[in-house]
């Protein structure tokens, strides 16, 4: 091994520290294209991090706010001396946003996570059906079907509610139930009403899960799927045993998608009248019902009674704020456990295909 002189010694000691640039930058060694490409880089680098804080900063925001305004003491709320930590803490706000009178959490909790899993199981399963279908196989009318998944994207969903409506008021299978019964069977405020537009690829967003898919199978080679049919595998069972285990990032991401559209869904909750007391309320539905619901809370309790003015617009701010931060925070757990691979999926994913 030779020995390095002190001149080098010094010099890598100073490229180890990351100062190399600074010194040849003093010293005249730089070249004008070289300095032109440094500072070119910084630039860059400082926008790219300005840009993340300022997109965090808009994401957290309003999250942090939800979380002080329902976890601040009923006695300070009228103090804005304090902006982003409250002065005095309290969980009153929680618990009467979680009492049978607001959300009767826990079990409607359960009632819509069980409700949401299903969605997006039988969503995913016919998104996924579909984008293989078109992308693998070839009939005629192929592009003009494509076509109108891609217009169900396009279409605003209040274009088509009216006939959603009529349609479940008075739910038929080509004439099959009224010739049996005598009349369509209303689905109106049943969940099956759900079931079915997500069973058949109609549900919230399936044209885009569709349309995600699709360039997901694109992407994968023809070789394996051709040497699968060779040896005798269906459509069937070629799309669960090859094309699914392929395709495990863009599937989670576009089921970390469906939950997430399910889960929040007013739309579609509102238009079939799914606003019973088994469902978690949505955002809409608390605050058009938010003034009988903190009334109804507080009287339930002495306790509450004496410490809120249920029409005090502070108190009605903060359990607002107390019943969205209850309802958001399933989905940010959730994301904590599947970030990593939502984000490798939606990054690889849907890049390939024409």
């Amino acid at each position: 091994m030779t020995k390095l002189t002190r001149k080098e010694r010094m010099q890598k000691a100073e490229e180890m520290a990351g100062i190399s640039f600074w010194v040849d930058l003093r010293k005249g060694r730089l070249s004008k294209y070289a300095i032109q490409k440094k500072v070119r880089n910084f630039i860059m680098l400082f926008f790219r991090y300005a840009i993340l804080i300022c997109l965090g900063f808009v994401v957290i925001t309003p999250l942090w706010k939800l979380a002080k305004d329902a976890l601040t003491d009923p006695n300070v709320l009228a103090d804005k001396s304090s902006i982003w930590i409250p002065q005095k803490t309290s969980g009153l706000f929680l618990d009467m946003a979680m009492s049978k009178q607001l959300l009767n959490y826990w079990g409607s909790l359960g009632y819509t996570l069980l409700t949401t899993a299903i969605l997006t199981f039988l969503q995913v399963l016919s998104a996924g059906l579909a984008a293989y279908s078109f992308a693998r196989l070839k009939f005629k009318g192929n592009n003009i079907l494509f076509f109108f998944v891609v217009l169900t994207i396009v279409v605003p969903s209040d274009g088509i509610m009216l006939a959603q409506y009529a349609a479940f008021r008075n739910f038929d299978i080509f004439g099959l139930i009224g010739l049996i019964t005598g009349h369509g069977l209303n689905l109106i405020g049943k969940p099956s009403s759900l079931y079915i537009l997500s069973g058949l690829g109609m549900g919230v967003k399936s044209g885009l899960y569709i349309y995600f898919l699709r360039q997901g199978v694109k992407g994968l080679p023809i070789s394996i799927e051709e040497a699968a049919h060779v040896d005798g595998a269906g459509f069937l069972r070629t799309f669960f045993s090859i094309v699914v285990p392929s395709m495990s990032g863009s599937i989670l991401t576009v089921s970390v998608l469906s939950f997430l559209w399910n889960y929040t869904d007013t739309y579609y909750k509102g238009l079939f009248q799914l606003g019973s007391k088994n469902l978690v309320y949505n955002y809409s539905t608390l605050q058009s019902n938010i003034r009988w619901g903190i009334d109804a809370a507080a009287r339930t309790n002495q306790a509450w009674l004496e410490q809120v003015n249920p029409s005090s617009p502070f108190i009605q701010n903060s359990t607002i704020s107390a019943c969205a931060l209850l309802v958001v925070l399933p989905l940010l757990i959730m994301y904590c456990f599947v970030q990593k691979r939502f984000v490798q999926g939606a990054a690889r994913s849907g890049l390939g295909g024409d």
